[in-house]
């Protein structure tokens, strides 16, 4: 397994209520495709608009059809809750 993650180094940030860090745990074997999915969730965990994703890493490419429908229903679901 590796990991991936976003932790913030400035001391200045000590006061602050956002994330300081976020670890994904993700399988050594990633396609660069599954790889692009993980690197929108940690964007939209550190609250970046869903609209500046989308420019940044354009359309995603999936698994199988079916499995696309149920990763793109996930990444909505997760998108939702942070502007809700």
């Amino acid at each position: 397994m590796a990991k991936l993650i976003f932790k913030y180094t400035d001391e200045i940030l000590e006061d602050c209520r956002e994330a300081s860090e976020i670890e994904f745990t993700i399988k050594d074997d990633l396609n660069i495709n599954e790889y692009k999915i993980i690197c929108v969730r940690m964007a939209s965990a550190l609250g970046f608009h869903q609209n500046s994703i989308q420019k940044a890493f354009g359309e995603l490419v999936y698994g199988s059809d079916e499995e696309e429908q149920e990763i793109k229903k996930l990444i909505n679901e997760l998108t939702r809750k942070g502007t809700a």
